[in-house]
């Protein structure tokens, strides 16, 4: 699972990086029957948007001869619902990136190593994220992220302005459960055994470079791998609001808040292995 959720981290912050209906099971340590006082699944409808910023963005992941470390912040991270039809919401994402970076790539016959920054007025970060109607699980989510960046290349000793593209594409085998509504207090679900598989192009100079690489991290069911408190006043940057605390529980490595009035989360911190982030509410329009 923490490989799992930097990957995650990994494509929705810099790859550009954290719900068919889930096939996991509910687990409670006590029967529960749905009360009026239960918080069921959000509706959301097409122009709803949150803004979000987030904050100390770290990764360090590696993979053999690939590498890639980040240290930076995403602010005006927006996602904005775009379309309602079937079974899904697909939701838009852009962001403002100011990062520095050192990326490894390794191809069959060589490794280029990148180092350099993304500046906001110089970087667009956009994408797609789909989410289940049912429970708001993540189904599917692809980033991209363009522009232009001084770069030091392997050996070269100065830097140079470098357009490039990084493309990303993350294939799930089953919806992640981020949610399991209606939620209550002290709430238990699991980790359903799935497949994660990342699908990634850097490319650069206007096409002339071309990494193609490609990551696949399994993982098998876990019992009682989230719960959920009871709901809590949080303060962030939107405001104040009550919102149930979720966190996992076997690695206990995040933390992130789920308040109604809003339908979505307002506040995320990520301390993993392989990086964190700490993400806030900075605006709604949901009703």
């Amino acid at each position: 699972m923490k490989k799992t959720l930097s990957l995650l981290i990994v494509c929705i912050f810099i790859s550009s990086g954290i719900g068919v209906a889930a096939a996991h099971g509910q687990s409670t340590l006590s029967p529960h029957s749905a009360s009026p006082l239960d918080d069921d699944v959000p509706v959301w409808n097409v122009g709803d948007a949150w803004t979000y910023t987030i904050h100390n963005i770290t990764v360090n992941y590696t993979q053999g001869a690939q590498g890639i470390f980040i240290d930076g912040n995403i602010d005006d991270f927006s996602w904005t619902v775009s379309d309602t039809t079937g079974d899904y919401y697909t939701v838009a994402v852009t962001g403002k990136v100011n990062a520095t970076y050192d990326f490894s790539l390794a191809s069959q016959s060589s490794t280029i190593r990148f180092v350099g920054s993304f500046k906001p007025t110089l970087t667009r970060l956009k994408g797609t994220m789909q989410f289940t109607k049912s429970d708001l699980q993540i189904h599917s989510l692809s980033f991209q992220l363009l522009g232009l960046t001084m770069t030091k290349i392997n050996s070269l000793p100065f830097a140079l302005p470098f357009p490039f593209r990084l493309v990303s594409e993350g294939s799930l085998s089953v919806d992640f459960p981020l949610f399991d509504f209606p939620l209550y207090g002290l709430k238990f679900w699991d980790l359903p055994d799935f497949t994660l598989t990342m699908s990634s192009t850097f490319a650069g100079i206007f096409g002339l470079i071309q990494l193609p690489f490609t990551v696949t991290v399994h993982h098998s069911w876990v019992p009682l791998s989230f719960w959920a408190f009871d709901k809590q006043d949080v303060t962030v940057e939107a405001g104040t609001y009550s919102a149930y605390r979720i966190t996992s529980i076997v690695w206990d490595y995040f933390v992130y808040y789920y308040a109604p009035d809003v339908g979505n989360l307002i506040k995320i911190d990520a301390s993993l292995p392989n990086g964190g982030a700490h993400a806030e509410l900075k605006s709604t329009n949901y009703p």
